[in-house]
């Protein structure tokens, strides 16, 4: 009897979950990475094609899955959520600088998760690298090494080398084989969700790695309450699939709302389908506050959503924060659009977003409303500016952008001089305004785009009339110092 048990559970044994954690720059991306793009140099796995949160490689006939989680510091609920749906995790340290404040955090997160952990002792190829000094600092976290009389696992590795990744690998599969990891493909679906987003062209994507049962094109399925026939599913290479079992990375198209990441995905009607959990609700945070601020949350996805609120429910907690409470209205994906400007109108409530764009007809429209819009491409500018717009402190984002314009024609007078037709959609633009000019519209620009152009306006004119200042929806012809010949219908104007 309990040699067949023996056999149904090794028959039954599935690949790892992992997740990776640690302080920022401490190397967590470079290896997932360095072993992604290994295993695509070796041939062990195909090639990757789109990004959907996890992804397997093969080693020594053996399958990994990874969970590419953040690791910024902001990102603690996403990273605790990792810890929740990973199986183990490894602990990044940098050899040449040790335990950091995020290590310390992710240790926590790893605990609360109660999943086992090995240690990768990362930058060993720089000077200064000093695993044993770092175990020190980790035995006084209760954090012990085996050559140090506890049992937790270390291995020395370079992402940039990569030495010691394939000794990391090793140690996975022993950490695995020592957990008895059981996943039974003719079970119940339970499935976890690590992304989900509202695509433009594909409608609502979900990223999900299965944890038992089989996942399977047609399914009806359940996930937050949201119900879905599964259309498509695809592999973290891209590749559409019929079906995906225990350990899996997919991709699901059929569902028409976006679900929450870390909650189930099961077959609808199933014994699991009550942990399907709904959290289409008001949410109030800070209760106790004399302040009530009504918000509308958008980002780009339910994971990135997920984060901005607990960083916002950080900020509330914290002692600046006292002196208001925040009404989360709705928090959804996408960009921001004008149902959102009317619903922060009808509630005397603000609009935040991250990492998603506001188009120019909504932010006139919300400027027409006198509607707070604001939109983040960092969680700490996040964290610094809401507490501005919340205390009602911040300047607005018309007078941040003291002008922008689009350019619309080109003229090239006698003199050689190029005057550039625009019009003024934000701001103003005056005579002797320091500018830059970009190939996009400046609130989709990031710090890593480059202006086209830097410098002044030599002249402003109005038809043949030269003028001071060009305001809000003014057409007007703008001649710059130096001259930009460069520059072309299309090109958008800031002023600095």
């Amino acid at each position: 009897m309990s040699n067949k048990s023996e056999n149904t559970t090794k028959q039954n044994t599935r690949a790892p979950i992992v997740t990776i954690m640690g302080h920022v720059d401490h190397g967590k991306t470079s290896i997932l990475d360095t072993l992604r793009h290994t295993r695509v140099q070796l041939g062990e796995y195909g090639g990757i094609t789109q990004h959907i949160g996890a992804y397997q490689i093969e080693h020594k006939n053996q399958k990994i899955t990874f969970i590419d989680t953040p690791g910024h510091a902001a990102f603690t609920q996403m990273r605790a959520r990792g810890g929740r749906a990973a199986d183990l995790v490894v602990l990044v340290i940098a050899a040449n600088e040790g335990v950091m404040p995020q290590t310390k955090e992710a240790i926590s997160h790893i605990r609360a998760a109660g999943a086992p952990m090995l240690v990768a002792f990362n930058k060993m190829d720089l000077p200064g690298a000093n695993p044993q000094k770092v175990k020190q600092e980790l035995a006084i976290e209760n954090v012990l090494m085996e050559d140090w009389g506890g049992e937790i696992m270390g291995v020395e590795v370079s992402a940039k080398t990569g030495a010691g990744l394939d000794k990391l690998l090793d140690s996975i599969l022993l950490l695995a084989e020592m957990n008895t990891l059981v996943g039974n493909p003719e079970d119940e679906l339970e499935a976890t969700i690590i992304e989900a987003r509202l695509d433009r062209k594909r409608g609502v994507v979900v990223s999900c790695i299965v944890k038992n049962g089989t996942l399977r094109v047609g399914d009806l399925i359940t996930a937050s309450g949201k119900e879905a026939k599964v259309r498509m599913l695809s592999d973290d290479s891209g590749k559409n699939i019929s079906s995906a079992g225990p350990s899996t990375p997919v991709e699901i198209l059929g569902f028409k709302e976006v679900p929450n990441v870390g909650d189930i995905v099961v077959d609808k009607g199933s014994e699991l389908a009550e942990l399907a959990i709904s959290d289409n609700r008001v949410e109030i945070i800070g209760k106790d506050a004399k302040k009530l601020v009504n918000i509308i949350l958008k980002a780009d996805t339910q994971g990135t959503l997920e984060a901005v609120k607990a960083s916002l429910a950080d900020l509330v907690s914290s002692s600046v924060g006292a002196s208001f409470a925040i009404k989360i209205l709705q928090a959804s994906t996408g960009d921001i659009n004008e149902s959102d400007v009317m619903l922060a109108q009808s509630t005397k409530g603000i609009v935040l977003g991250f990492n998603v764009k506001i188009p120019t007809n909504v932010s006139d429209f919300a400027d027409d409303q006198k509607v707070k819009v604001k939109t983040y491409k960092a969680i700490y500018e996040l964290i610094e500016e809401a507490l501005e717009v919340l205390e009602g402190t911040a300047v607005s984002e018309e007078a941040k952008i003291k002008g922008r314009a689009h350019v619309l024609k080109l003229f090239k007078l006698p003199s050689g001089d190029v005057v550039i037709g625009c019009k003024v959609l934000a701001g103003a633009i005056k005579e002797t305004s320091r500018v830059t000019i970009f190939d996009k519209d400046p609130a989709d620009v990031t710090e890593l785009d480059i202006p086209l152009y830097i410098g002044k306006v030599k002249k402003l004119k109005k038809g043949k009339d030269e003028i001071a200042v060009a305001g809000k929806d003014t057409e007007c012809g703008v001649l710059l110092k130096p001259e930009f010949l460069d520059v072309e219908v299309g090109n958008w104007i800031e002023v600095l």
